[in-house]
């Protein structure tokens, strides 16, 4: 597909959503054929966000007019790449694994609409990636030698991980400037932040059974409530995301310790 500048997701932080569910994935559940189906299916599904945009004219009208030829082709091979990674999985993947990759393809097929034709930035769109994207996890690890209940709990873990995180995100530009984000995640944000953490410790002192999928998301919360406490500015946006990205590979630790 090449590297044409331009094509590619600018949303960093998305790119943490769709690795480490993968690779915690893959870590539980082995490599398998059908795994690698179910990865190619959803990382060519993410791939094809930019060349739409760019298609749509959301980077700019001088960007659509430059890499429109790219972008069409681009978005035609990854749209391939995409059903037969899809198809593939599906056929070679035990019955548990299809069963499990029938929630992230409906909510895929949710967000068809936006990403064809709206405006994938808004709260709640990103939510519905997150989502989408940390459920892959039970698939690709059911499509080896995953188990269900461990593979459920640390999808369920990274959903978290990266709601704190969008909504941390959106705290920091609204609290900057209201129209850049969305208020009411000025205080929702350290909300929960607070109570994961407060459940972490409880977990961590009664030590009940499946308490590191709560310890795992504790690194998440403590990025998120340190930023709220410090009053982040948008521009240290990126060293926000690079201590998220932290945090995770201390999830994916917790999660595989577990």
């Amino acid at each position: 597909m090449g590297f044409t500048r331009g094509l590619w997701p600018r949303e960093y932080g998305a790119y943490a959503e769709l690795a480490f569910p993968l690779l915690t994935g893959f870590l539980i559940g082995g490599l398998s054929v059908a795994g690698i189906g179910f990865g190619v299916a959803v990382t060519s599904w993410f791939l094809i966000n930019e060349p739409l945009n760019v298609l749509k004219g959301l980077r700019g009208r001088r960007t659509q007019d430059e890499l429109a030829h790219a972008a069409r082709r681009r978005a035609v091979v990854l749209a391939l790449l995409g059903v037969a990674g899809a198809v593939s999985g599906m056929v070679l993947a035990p019955v548990p694994a299809r069963l499990a990759a029938l929630l992230p393809g409906a909510l895929a097929g949710a967000l068809a609409p936006a990403v064809l034709w709206g405006k994938p930035k808004t709260l709640g769109v990103e939510l519905l990636m997150a989502a989408a994207l940390a459920l892959m996890l039970p698939p690709v690890a059911l499509a080896g030698r995953g188990e269900p209940t461990r593979a459920a709990v640390a999808a369920a873990a990274w959903f978290a991980c990266f709601c704190l995180a969008t909504l941390a995100v959106h705290a920091i530009k609204a609290r900057a400037k209201p129209e850049l984000g969305t208020p009411w995640t000025v205080w929702v944000a350290p909300l929960l932040a607070v109570l994961v953490l407060a459940a972490a410790l409880v977990s961590a002192l009664v030590t009940a059974a499946r308490a590191y999928a709560v310890l795992s998301v504790a690194p998440a919360a403590l990025v998120v409530l340190a930023a709220a406490v410090l009053r982040v500015h948008p521009r240290r946006l990126k060293r926000v995301g690079w201590s998220l990205v932290a945090g995770n590979v201390m999830t994916l630790l917790v999660l595989l310790r577990g």
